[in-house]
């Protein structure tokens, strides 16, 4: 906080100079005036005057304004480099967050050494928010990591308890570091039971979904700006990013593996029976990239094999269409994974063949998905455009997404303790006292478990690690309990 105080103090200080500075200009002008100096002097101080034409003024959507120096330009996107409370930046942003670009002004936090505003001088930019966020007029913004599995530790409940904590410590932007890892190439190949429950994963989505797309709208005042940052995000994460209009991807960064959908439910039911259950998966994660600002085509082309998907570029902006390029400028995305086609073992698993679309960082970014490439938080926040005197409050974000992550491993790790002490109570035997003993014990320990699957965790204990550790289901531990209950009733001293 104290280099932050001496920035803006040394900004002050600039600018108080400035100010006098243009005092004593003023000064010599009026002394120039009275003393009739030459037509050329004049002209030359006319010209000086008359701003570069490459300095901008942005206004965004949001009443956020930047100013700066443009290095370069798109029909979709404009560069701005300048300087931040002395500290060199530069950025771009996309035209679509813009309302207007006003050209050829005049920057207010020029160094005093810049000189001219040409492309070789150290152009400046000044960046303000409106109204101020706080009382010392600088944005706050509250920093979340979700790493883990996705619906297990990354999920609905700690999401939408951390925004609830950013919203009563007054954020105005909120920040999602992604990194849901499939880990080891074991774990990513998997078997055809498995495949839909992967991709069933999108349901989980929808208990996520509505917390930024219906919950934030309705509960805060001033929606925040929300933005993701993923390094990896697999299988049914992969879905989550579409649901935040800003994402960033660090270099290695990586979405997909839901590429399972081809081959779900094979020899259950007719195709039309199949076709139809993918099809309604399918409808459920492109419906999120729409709602996210997406093309759903991206959706597609990520889950079905069979499915081709190639770009084109019209004035700099990508294209998406069907079907496999025809002219030189048109690039392949996706084949139909067929015969010669056919990604290698290794490229499915470590995503990089082009059976279906896996989102890494110079894809996302080419495609328009990703906003940049950056891998440390303090560059993150420069291409966020992000002032350094922003203040970072993110509140109990950490302690509660840790309490969470360490209160489901214990939760896992004490279910799997009761079935092993349920495996080891004695079974049958002794006299009517030691038998009525035992089936009470097994009894407390079968409500014990069920207490614990239906519990706080209920939403995080997933069928996959059910079955792997062999926990029974709710229905199943049900049933089980009414024959404990009917074999006491039937027993005799």
């Amino acid at each position: 906080m104290t280099n932050y105080r001496r920035g803006w103090t040394g900004l002050a200080c600039r600018s108080a100079l400035v100010f006098g500075l243009f005092a004593f200009a003023g000064s010599v002008q009026v002394a120039c005036a009275q003393t009739n100096a030459g037509d050329s002097a004049k002209a030359m101080a006319a010209k000086s005057d008359k701003p570069d034409e490459k300095n901008v003024l942005l206004i965004f959507r949001t009443g956020r304004t930047i100013e700066g120096v443009v290095t370069s330009e798109t029909p979709t996107a404009i560069k701005v480099k300048g300087k931040v409370a002395g500290l060199d930046f530069e950025s771009e942003y996309q035209k679509s967050e813009i309302l207007d670009i006003k050209r050829g002004v005049k920057l207010s936090d020029a160094p005093a050494d810049s000189g001219d505003q040409g492309d070789k001088s150290a152009p400046s930019m000044s960046e303000s928010t409106s109204p101020p966020v706080d009382a010392r007029g600088k944005q706050k913004y509250y920093w979340m990591d979700l790493q883990g599995n996705f619906g297990e530790e990354i999920t609905q409940t700690p999401i939408r308890e951390a925004i609830t904590d950013a919203k009563r410590n007054g954020a105005d932007i909120i920040i999602m570091r992604l990194d849901s890892d499939p880990g080891s190439a074991k774990e990513i190949k998997r078997d055809e039971s498995d495949q839909a429950e992967r991709f069933d994963e999108i349901f989980r989505a929808e208990q996520i979904v509505p917390i930024f797309g219906e919950e934030i709208p309705r509960d805060w005042d001033k929606k925040p700006r929300v933005a993701m940052w993923v390094r990896s995000a697999w299988s049914g994460a992969a879905l989550m990013p579409f649901i935040v209009p800003e994402l960033y991807f660090t270099s290695d960064g990586r979405m997909g593996g839901i590429g399972d959908l081809s081959n779900i439910f094979k020899g259950v039911g007719d195709e039309v029976v199949r076709e139809k259950q993918r099809s309604l998966r399918l409808g459920h994660a492109e419906g999120w990239a729409i709602k996210g600002g997406y093309d759903y085509r991206l959706i597609r082309a990520m889950a079905r094999v069979e499915y081709v998907l190639s770009v084109r570029y019209v004035n700099g902006k990508p294209e998406l269409f069907e079907g496999y390029p025809s002219n030189p400028g048109e690039e392949l995305l996706t084949d139909d994974g067929k015969d010669a086609n056919e990604d290698t073992d290794q490229q499915k698993v470590s995503g990089t063949g082009n059976d279906v679309l896996t989102l890494t960082a110079p894809i996302a970014k080419k495609l328009g998905v990703s906003k940049g490439t950056v891998d440390t938080k303090e560059d993150l926040l420069v291409a966020m455009g992000i002032d350094r005197g922003a203040i970072e409050d993110s509140g109990r974000s950490q302690y509660i997404m840790k309490s969470w992550a360490d209160g489901l491993d214990a939760t896992k790790r004490r279910i799997r303790n009761l079935l092993e002490d349920y495996s080891r109570v004695p079974q049958g035997g002794g006299d009517y006292a030691a038998r009525t003993q035992t089936r009470g014990r097994q009894i407390s320990i079968l409500n014990q478990i069920r207490g614990m699957l239906t519990g706080r965790y209920k939403e995080a204990l997933s069928q996959r690690w059910l079955r792997e550790n062999g926990i029974p289901s709710e229905g199943a531990i049900n049933t089980k309990i009414e024959e404990i209950k009917i074999n006491q009733q039937k027993d005799k001293k």
